[in-house]
């Protein structure tokens, strides 16, 4: 980042924190988000900012914070409220100088989760035709296979314990998406790196981690650009073949929109499953009578990764913009205002969730947000929940006694999306 930027942003920087300074007073003081109380467990500070109201007023992020579980789910089906961040001046001015001159990512060459409609309609309806009707239900067997051959591989490691997260949380969404759109699965730790990156682009108050997003999105879309010209392959059409279809045969996506969606794809479609995998294992490990209840019931299976979604879920917080002043929930917004979407406060909602910080894999139902809601409901969810189901298996099967150091973990640092990125599992068998 060049000098020039540097003082511009150390003193938006400044006067950021002291808004936040601000906000913490009239909310009851909870930790900062960059604090190590928030980032080893944010829940306490959801709990102490639910105290004072399900929707507040931040002068920090220049709008404000919902966190009560049906204002979420009716803010993500209010259409006032945009994805596009083309909307908010005062978000896009300041992610442009932190890219320094880079397009901004998921910005300026936008996918379907940053789009409204009519646009985000008719991309949606491709994407989601590929990859759910083409994809996801022939996977099965790839991924027992895939997971099998991962674990067979950290066994062979040196040692008696290994890291789960990079022995098989991160690599096998990646391979799983990465075969499903025709990439070469060698390629799989560079789309890692790339898409970790890519998670930084909501950073504002961290511009060299937009920064660094904004690098990995032009990285990633010159690494895809040739596959849109090689030729397709019978018999093995994969997304970005389908995609270009769409393109060719004018059905509302050019070659940019379909290199935005494959990035927004190949980012989403590894690094949310990677957090649910990671958060599900150490929320049973945390939680002995919930693992054995799991060995002892299989059927519920299903209800477990439902409610790991509920209790800890990989996107914690959301971003949407307000387009026209309006009455949301009786308090006046005003357009051009961010609002900050607090999913896994929600999900911990007590006025809709029965004993809400209670981890429970036999709940019914199981209510939670964790996929979106409305237009922007995950197109993933589906292959997330498959990966999940026959990973908890195969390692329930292969591991009848699991534990872990207390030590060997480490969260992530973006506030935006909850995961550890160290789990060291001890003992093999």
């Amino acid at each position: 980042m060049s000098r020039l930027l540097k003082p511009g942003m150390r003193a938006f920087a400044g006067g950021l924190w002291a808004l936040r300074r601000y906000d913490r007073w009239r909310a009851g003081n909870p930790p900062l988000r960059s604090s190590a109380a928030y980032q080893q467990d944010p829940y306490p500070s959801f709990i102490q900012m639910r105290s004072r109201g399900n929707i507040q007023r931040s002068y920090a992020n220049q709008g404000w914070l919902v966190l009560g579980y049906d204002e979420v789910q009716a803010l993500l089906l209010d259409k006032r409220f945009s994805t596009d961040a083309r909307n908010n001046r005062f978000f896009y001015n300041l992610a442009r100088i932190a890219c320094a001159g880079l397009p901004v990512p998921m910005v300026d060459k936008p996918g379907l989760l940053n789009l409204d409609p009519p646009q985000h309609t008719a991309t949606r309806k491709l994407v989601a035709q590929g990859l759910v009707k083409k994809f996801i239900t022939a996977q099965t067997g790839f991924i027992t296979d895939l997971t099998d051959n991962l674990l067979d591989q950290a066994e062979a490691l040196p040692g008696k314990s290994f890291d789960f997260v990079s022995s098989l949380a991160q690599p096998l969404p990646a391979l799983v998406i990465a075969k499903m759109m025709g990439v070469e699965q060698q390629h799989r730790v560079r789309f890692q790196q790339w898409s970790e990156a890519i998670m930084g682009a909501m950073m504002i108050d961290q511009p060299e981690l937009m920064h660094d997003a904004a690098q990995a999105a032009e990285d990633m879309r010159s690494f895809l650009e040739p596959l849109l010209n090689r030729p397709a392959q019978h018999g093995q059409t994969n997304l970005i073949e389908l995609l270009l279809q769409a393109e060719e045969q004018h059905l509302g996506l050019n070659r940019e929109e379909v290199l935005s969606n494959c990035i927004l794809l190949l980012t989403a479609g590894h690094e949310t499953t990677t957090r649910l995998l990671a958060n599900g294992l150490l929320a049973l490990l945390r939680h002995p009578d919930q693992l054995q209840l799991l060995r002892q019931r299989p059927d519920l299976m299903d209800s477990f990764i439902e409610e790991v979604l509920r209790f800890e879920p990989p996107i914690q917080v959301t971003l949407r913009f307000v387009t026209e002043d309006m009455v949301f929930f009786e308090r006046k917004f005003k357009r051009n205002q961010v609002v900050l979407v607090y999913i896994a406060a929600a999900n911990r909602d007590p006025g809709r969730v029965a004993d809400p910080e209670l981890f429970d894999i036999s709940r019914k139902p199981v209510r939670h947000i964790s996929f979106g809601h409305g237009i922007h409901h995950c197109l993933g969810m589906g292959l997330a929940r498959l990966e999940a189901k026959i990973i908890f298996a195969r390692m329930l099967d292969r591991y009848p006694q699991l534990s872990h150091s207390p030590d060997g973990v480490n969260w992530g640092l973006n506030p935006f999306f909850r995961g550890p990125t160290l789990l060291t599992l001890n003992g093999k068998p």
